[in-house]
């Protein structure tokens, strides 16, 4: 729906729409003025298997620590971006003193060839195994308390060969002491767990980061379970990117569609794209195709591939590693990037650092930097940098994908308060903020004439049939008769504009204070009302008409 502005006409009680700018949300932090680029935390949850060959048992292991045996505790991120569920090696043989599953060839039915940030990585994939999941942060749950996970059924994993990049680190030689080696398994619960539940990410702990004594609160909400409050609603759409035949000699992981945002826009000075973005809850960084970056002019058209961009590039740069080995690939700074609601909103991200990467045939990834606090790592100074971040932006984030025709994310925007988008989620259901017919800007869910943004702008009901929203009326002075104009309006509202014009034809319109004056104004706690006449009287068998022009703030 284009943009709109909305107008009321004194005199012949007319309503119209004219066209207008657009309702936008601007959500970068005015004090800090850009979003960085890596996010400070993603969502993890803890897991553990059950073997359908032992009864449903917990797959444990056998600590030396304790001289017992004990549940294999899996720490995983949970993923929108990967189709699967996916083991670390560490985990499988127990390599590095880790946990182990003590998976053999018998565990294995076959091969599959995974694809991920830097190209493709062939794996295992084993038999069926029970994946047991529990919800809450993960440096404050008691993970050992197997009465609280939940069972999401059984499914085929796909488990690593090698070692990953970053899950072994050996930081004596870091720091030029004598050998200590961490090891810390990545593993990933994607779609096949996630599309049973609606996914919460409560950042309200981190939304300072300096100050936080938590991290990220990544919950599973049961079905019935409330939700946070939200005020966002941007549409999602999932795609199967595995499909039902394998390639040849291999066989296929259990996996489920995974999420895209579609409708983001990248904006410079010189340019603009727009395509659809995976969203990505295990990428802490957003990445642009090297297709959309040239598009948009953040890469110079003369530029025909990343290789050629990166020969003579001397701006800063990131190692990214995942399924598939590295990358070094630029960070660029956006000035825009947005994304439409289902509000008839546009989010704007003001002065974004992306990275630019060609992933497996992407527009691009919408990670986690866009929802949470970040950090551009300077490697010359790893760790300063790490304490200069961008705020939070988002208190809560919902993915909902229970419904595949429908799926959504929700999220609850402190930039949202006051708003017209907070005013239409206190009126409207989750539910209904679906549908922008009903909870739309500018739907007319009353049917009284009146769209849901000029309800809000003049403290009506957007539910209840109301009358003119102005009233048209004559002043009687010496020098002659003027028309008025009285409307009521709430009070301290920032996101929207109020002009009332004046014109002798219809066509041309005035608001400027030689041509409209304001001669009274009642005030209560919440309301005002105000009355507004044209500067000059009507002349004998001339005409003037005023209207009630209400646009969104700029």
């Amino acid at each position: 729906m284009p943009p709109r502005t909305l107008s009321l006409l004194s005199g012949l009680a007319l309503a119209a729409l004219l066209p207008a700018r657009g309702y936008e949300l601007m959500v970068t932090d005015p004090a800090y003025g850009h979003i960085n680029a890596s996010a400070i935390d993603q969502p993890r949850l803890y897991a553990v298997l059950t073997d359908p060959l032992a009864g449903g048992a917990v797959k444990t292991w056998f600590n030396p620590d304790t001289a017992a045996r004990e549940p294999v505790f899996i720490k995983a991120f949970v993923d929108t971006g990967a189709s699967g569920i996916a083991l670390s090696q560490l985990h499988a043989s127990g390599l590095y003193d880790v946990a182990s599953l003590a998976l053999g060839p018998t565990d294995y039915l076959g091969a599959y060839t995974e694809t991920g940030v830097a190209g493709t990585e062939l794996g295992d994939v084993s038999r069926a195994f029970g994946v047991k999941v529990l919800s809450g942060p993960v440096d404050l749950v008691d993970y050992t308390v197997l009465s609280g996970y939940v069972a999401y059924g059984d499914f085929n994993l796909w488990v690593r060969r090698t070692v990953g990049i970053g899950e072994v680190l050996d930081y004596g030689a870091l720091f030029g002491g004598e050998s200590f080696i961490q090891a810390d398994p990545i593993n990933l619960v994607g779609m096949p767990v996630i599309r049973q539940r609606r996914l919460h990410l409560d950042a309200k702990p981190i939304l300072d980061p300096l100050l936080a004594e938590s991290g990220l609160g990544t919950y599973l909400l049961a079905p019935g379970a409330p939700e946070p409050a939200t005020q966002l609603t941007i549409a999602l759409r999932l795609q199967d990117f595995i499909g039902t035949t394998p390639p040849p000699g291999e066989i296929l992981p259990s996996h489920a569609a995974n999420p895209l945002v579609p409708g983001v826009t990248l904006t410079t000075s010189t340019g603009q794209s727009t395509g659809e973005w995976l969203l990505d809850t295990g990428a802490g960084s957003s990445f642009a195709s090297f297709a959309a970056a040239r598009a948009c002019g953040l890469i110079p058209a003369r530029f025909t591939t990343l290789a050629a961009f990166m020969a003579t590039y001397t701006g800063p740069t990131a190692d990214i590693g995942g399924v598939g080995g590295a990358l070094k690939v630029p960070i660029l700074t956006v000035p825009r990037l947005s994304v439409p609601t289902r509000e008839g909103a546009t989010v704007v991200w003001q002065n974004v650092a992306i990275l630019v990467a060609d992933i497996a045939g992407l527009d691009g990834v919408f990670g986690m930097n866009l929802l949470l606090p970040a950090a551009t790592v300077d490697p010359a100074n790893p760790l300063g940098s790490l304490f200069d971040l961008s705020p939070g932006i988002f208190r809560d984030v919902v993915i909902d994908t229970l419904d595949a025709a429908d799926p959504v994310m929700r999220l609850g925007a402190p930039a949202a308060d006051g708003t017209a988008l907070a005013w239409l989620a206190a009126r409207f259901t989750a539910a209904e903020r679906l549908r922008p017919d009903r909870a739309g800007l500018l739907a007319d869910p009353d049917s009284d004439g009146q769209p849901n943004l000029l309800e809000y702008a003049l403290a009506r009901d957007p539910l209840s049939a109301d009358g003119p929203a102005t009233n048209a009326g004559r002043l009687a002075l010496v020098d002659g008769v003027y028309p008025t104009l009285t409307y009521t309006r709430s009070r301290g509202l920032t996101d929207v504009s109020y002009a009332v014009e004046v014109s002798a034809d219809l066509t041309t319109w005035s608001h400027a204070p030689s041509d409209v004056v304001l001669v009274a104004q009642t005030t209560t706690a919440n309301q005002e009302t105000l009355t507004y006449r044209s500067a000059q009287p009507v002349a004998p068998g001339g005409r003037r008409f005023l209207r009630l022009v209400i646009a969104p703030a700029p």
